[in-house]
């Protein structure tokens, strides 16, 4: 079952329930037929109870020379900025579960898939929705949610100082990072500028000039990842957030020489199936591996990505 076959449930619900207030009470067979319809398509529904009814939906829209107004937008241009905003939106959460090769296919693709519903208007573009193969949790996000709150994040980042933008990019990837550029480069390229609402909030960049500027900024001249090892103790682990301190005591990098006697905060990966276990070995010396990235002239922000126990 799908998120989009429990809409559709529902659709026929009130359809069923409709006919049935219509059908006369002499036409025996013809209620026996839609009552049992009905007992089927309530029994199912039965099996969504704690699911959210709602499915994540976004609005991307564009201006500039691609665009006719309210009225339409060029198809060569409309199709691949729809598609490279999906690849970013992809890549984006599924470098938010693990560490991504440099290419081949995206883990869990199937997670991150977008529904296009309808136009958008005020300029033009797109609204998509969740097309995940699960509702999430009441109360929890879907894959999609989560991918598309990190994509905006990174885009309003981007034209912030260099503190916003290594925390937005934090958790991402080098190749999440790649299609973001991407999908700005197609609307650079055609003097164009893009707006991302979603979750009741719009973010949307001023003028052709400033998505270029973010395309420089999400570079990897501009956003240096290092694979590092640091030696020191677990202060503290909050398993929800996945976040840690830790009281760094070496490094192997020299750019990190200036952390050492310091304590860091960092964000352990998805992929370490065991983090909870971090709690059990606080303020015992340990080694750990993880990724230092670094934006401009800002601070590091470090990716957990192991750990070797005492």
């Amino acid at each position: 079952m799908t998120v989009h076959d429990y809409r559709f449930l529902l659709s026929e619900q009130g359809t069923l329930r409709n006919l049935l207030a219509q059908t006369s009470s002499g036409n025996v067979l013809g209620r026996m037929s839609l009552e049992s319809r009905l007992r089927e398509v309530e029994t199912e529904l039965k099996s969504y109870a704690g699911f959210a009814p709602h499915l994540t939906n976004a609005r991307l829209t564009f201006r500039g020379p691609p665009v006719s107004g309210n009225y339409g937008i060029l198809a060569d241009f409309g199709g691949k900025a729809a598609n490279d905003f999906a690849e970013a939106v992809a890549l984006v959460g599924s470098s938010q579960e693990r560490e991504l090769s440099a290419s081949g296919p995206i883990p869990n693709r199937e997670n991150y898939r977008l529904l296009i519903t309808a136009t958008a208007t005020g300029s033009f573009g797109f609204e998509v929705e969740d097309a995940a193969l699960q509702p999430a949790l009441a109360g929890q996000s879907t894959p999609v949610a989560t991918a598309i709150a990190g994509l905006k994040q990174i885009l309003e980042a981007s034209v912030g100082t260099d503190e916003e933008l290594a925390e937005a990019v934090a958790g991402s990837d080098p190749r999440a990072r790649r299609a973001v550029r991407d999908f700005l480069a197609t609307v650079a390229d055609a003097g164009a500028v893009c707006a991302l609402g979603f979750r009741n909030d719009v973010f949307s960049f001023r003028d052709n000039g400033q998505v270029r500027r973010s395309i420089q900024r999400l570079s990897e001249d501009n956003i240096r990842d290092d694979a590092v090892t640091l030696a020191g103790q677990f202060l503290g682990f909050l398993p929800h957030s996945r976040r840690a301190e830790f009281l760094v005591s070496g490094a192997d990098a020299d750019f990190l020489q200036e952390s050492v006697g310091t304590v860091i905060a960092g964000t352990v990966e998805a992929a370490v199936n065991d983090a909870v276990a971090i709690n059990e070995i606080l303020q015992r010396e340990v080694s750990i591996s993880a990724r230092a990235r670094r934006v401009g002239s800002g601070r590091p922000r470090f990716l957990i990505t192991g750990c070797v126990p005492p």
